[in-house]
Parts: C-alpha cells; sequence; structure tokens
C-alpha cells in the first residue's frame, strides 16, 4: 500500500474543495492522522464515498473541525471596527429607522455576532434589528448560540460596554437577553448553495466575512466574494478584513475607503460618500505626485532594487500603494498594479504590505513560485519589526498570520 501522504490525497482535494480552504502542511497532517483511524481498511475512493453519503455526514464533520480554525474574540481589530462605526453603522442608523439585517458569514464561537450586537447597540439601532451568525461547524455553533465568553476573550470590549450588557455566569460573561434575542445562528458552508437569506428578503444591509478568506484558495476567495455581494441589500455593505483586499472589485461592488479601513458597497444605490477623507480613485496624494510617481509608461522595476526608505522615498511608497488599492475598484490591469507595487518596494524595500499584495496578485496571476517568495520575504520583514503600519493595514499581528498562512499554504502545494 501507498504511503499515507500519498494514499489520502485524492480526500485532501475533495476536503479542499468542500471547504475552500488552502490546506497548509499542518492541516494535512491533522487529517492524515484522522483519516488513518477513520479509512482502516478502506481505499480513498471507498472513504470518499461513505464521506459523500448521508451515513458519513457525522465523519465529514469531525474531518472538517479538524482542519477548520475558529479563533477569534470580541471587538477583534479595534481600528477597522472603530472605522465601520463611524463610516457604515452611524451614517446607517441615522438615515434609517428601520430595523437592521447583518451577516457574520464564519462566526466562529459568536465573538463577531456579539460584537455587531454590542456595536448596534451603542449606536442606537432599532431593537428588531437581526444578527445572524454562520459557519461550518456544528460543534462551534452550538457554543455560538450560548453567547457567553471568557474574560480574556473579552478583554478588547470598552468597560462601559462590558459592564452593560454582559452578566457574570460561572467562569463565563454571557451576552444579556435583550441582545442574545437578536440573533440566530445556522449552519452554513460558503462553498454551497444556496446563501442565506435576509429576514423579509431583499438582501443583508451589513455582511461580515472576516479573516475567513484568507484560509482559502484564491479561486474559492473570489468566489466567494461574488456570492457574498449578491446577497447584499442595494446600498449595503461587505466587510472583509484588512488582510483579505479585493485586488480586482467586482463590478456590482464599489469601493469605500477611510483613512484606518475599506469596505465594499453594493452598487446598485446611489453613492453614499465617506464621512472622512477620501482620494480620488487612480491619483495618488499631491505629495506623491509632486515626487515624480511614475505614469503608465514607466518600466517596471525590478523587485528588489535598493533605494533607501527615507521620509521622501517612505512618502512615496506610500503613494504607489494608495494608488494600487484606488485602482482595484476602477478596473486598473493587474499588470498596472503589478508595476506600482514593485515600484513601490524598489523605494522601501520592507513595505510589507504592499509585498503582501503583490504575493496575492502574483498568486492570483498563476505564479505560485514567485507568490511564494513575495510571502516570505513579506513575512521575514514583519517578524525582524521592519515593518511599519500604513493606512488599511495598521495590524502588524494580523498581517503576519497572513503572510504565514500564505507560505504555508503555497509551501504546501510545492509552489505548483
Amino acid at each position: 500500500m501507498t504511503s499515507s501522504p500519498e494514499r489520502w490525497t485524492p480526500v485532501h482535494a475533495w476536503l479542499q474543495a468542500h471547504t475552500g480552504m488552502a490546506l497548509s502542511g499542518a492541516q494535512r497532517r491533522r487529517l492524515d492522522a484522522r483519516l488513518e483511524a477513520l479509512g482502516h481498511g478502506r481505499s480513498a475512493a471507498q472513504l470518499l464515498a461513505h464521506l459523500r453519503a448521508p451515513a458519513g455526514a457525522a465523519d465529514l464533520a469531525r474531518l472538517v473541525d479538524a482542519v477548520a480554525v475558529h479563533t477569534s474574540e470580541v471587538f477583534r481589530d479595534e481600528v477597522q471596527l472603530s472605522a465601520f462605526r463611524e463610516h457604515v453603522l452611524s451614517p446607517r442608523v441615522q438615515r434609517s429607522k428601520r430595523p437592521l439585517r447583518v451577516w457574520s458569514a464564519g462566526c466562529a464561537a459568536g465573538e463577531e455576532v456579539a460584537t455587531l450586537l454590542l456595536l448596534m447597540a451603542w449606536e442606537g439601532a432599532d431593537p428588531a434589528s437581526r444578527v445572524l451568525g454562520t459557519d461550518i461547524s456544528d460543534p462551534v455553533l452550538t457554543r455560538a448560540r450560548e453567547l457567553s465568553f471568557t474574560a480574556e476573550a473579552l478583554r478588547r470590549v470598552p468597560e462601559a460596554l462590558r459592564a452593560r450588557y454582559f452578566e457574570p455566569r460561572g467562569r463565563r460573561h454571557a451576552l444579556v437577553d435583550s441582545l442574545r434575542t437578536q440573533a440566530d445562528f445556522q449552519r452554513h458552508n460558503l462553498m454551497e448553495s444556496p446563501y442565506p437569506e435576509a429576514p423579509g428578503g431583499g438582501g443583508f444591509d451589513i455582511i461580515f466575512c472576516r479573516n475567513v478568506l484568507i484560509y482559502f484558495t484564491p479561486d474559492a476567495f473570489q468566489r466567494t466574494v461574488r456570492s457574498l455581494g449578491e446577497r447584499l441589500a442595494p446600498g449595503g455593505v461587505l466587510v472583509l478584513s484588512a488582510a483579505e483586499p479585493l485586488l480586482q472589485v467586482p463590478p456590482e461592488l464599489r469601493l469605500l475607503p477611510s483613512e484606518h479601513a475599506f469596505f465594499y458597497v453594493r452598487e446598485d444605490a446611489a453613492p453614499v460618500p465617506p464621512s472622512g477623507p477620501k482620494r480620488a480613485p487612480g491619483r495618488l496624494p499631491s505629495s506623491a505626485r509632486a515626487t515624480g510617481a511614475p505614469g503608465a509608461d514607466a518600466p517596471a522595476p525590478g523587485l528588489d532594487a535598493p533605494a533607501p526608505p527615507d521620509e521622501a522615498a517612505m512618502a512615496l511608497a506610500d503613494g504607489l500603494f494608495s494608488r494600487v488599492l484606488d485602482g482595484a475598484s476602477t478596473g486598473v490591469p493587474d499588470e498596472t498594479s503589478e508595476r506600482d507595487l514593485r515600484r513601490c518596494l524598489e523605494l522601501d524595500p520592507d513595505h510589507v504590505a504592499a509585498r503582501y499584495l503583490l504575493g496575492l496578485l502574483l498568486e492570483q496571476g498563476g505564479q505560485p513560485g514567485a507568490a511564494l517568495e513575495a510571502y516570505r520575504r513579506a513575512l521575514r520583514a514583519v517578524e525582524s519589526g521592519r515593518a511599519r503600519p500604513v493606512p488599511f493595514f495598521l495590524n502588524p499581528p494580523r498581517l503576519r498570520l497572513a503572510c504565514a498562512r500564505a507560505v504555508e499554504r503555497l509551501e504546501a502545494d510545492g509552489g505548483r
């Protein structure tokens, strides 16, 4: 019989397609251990037939739990949440008094559902508003329905909100009933149709899907974004994490940038300008334009061209990086974005956010070997402490996780 890794390769491939996740080497090893026990005396084909059948549903769920990532905390990424509250939630509550319909896709153990309920209560949203939490894992959803958390999971929650909306329950802290009743939970796999419907139909006002897509294959990433966009109401907002930027925004969505975060709005409604500063799409800040940013006909410099990262160079690098982000919503060709990112890295080799985006661009363009090298260099820079916060990517630990995950994903595939 073939060795274990080779034996279960067809099962790995099927589970990857079933979940959308790009399995890392560690995930494959965990799977192999479970598959050896589950598949004793079976071939890979026989085990696949079992997992696809209703009788294999429980075994499939256990395999998914072995590779799924369910780590989170309430009020995770306060910088992005602050921008969301200021530029999305508060204006929406003030503009419309009707109940909000919100979906947390990939809700883990309910931390993000609790976060959204707290933010809505903070802003005075209609008490009839609903938050739907979905996840691929039934055991995780069982915990999520309790909406109770450890003190460690609540450490980022402002003290005033923690005192008002949580009550002790043994060693945990449970969300008060007035907010718990606004939450619904159901199992859903983002790779499967149909997607959940908003209460009353018409689409969701807000969809959160943060720190989920970084674990997906590029194809599953893009397919999921399109499906989520289709579930938004006109003018509805999609919120991804800072580590999950869209290098090509689907035509039905438009970019809504603020100083510290970016969001995506369903285009079926009149544009609602952000309350914070906004750059004109495709244009650099005046300070960057004055230093001579390359135009559309400028040659593409090498990835590793040396340049002293003085203040002027870093300002120009940030301007080029901003132009790439803006270009994602205006249909700028990938070649132009790649050239700007390489020029950015020539000016500031430790611009980790730019190198991470370059890795994404190369990976989506079918160059996994080059993408892996970009991710590795980004990871080395952020681990060495050389990375500096830039607009939209103000959370180095999250960026480090995204880079590490990308390296694991491509190394597991051998860079093919």
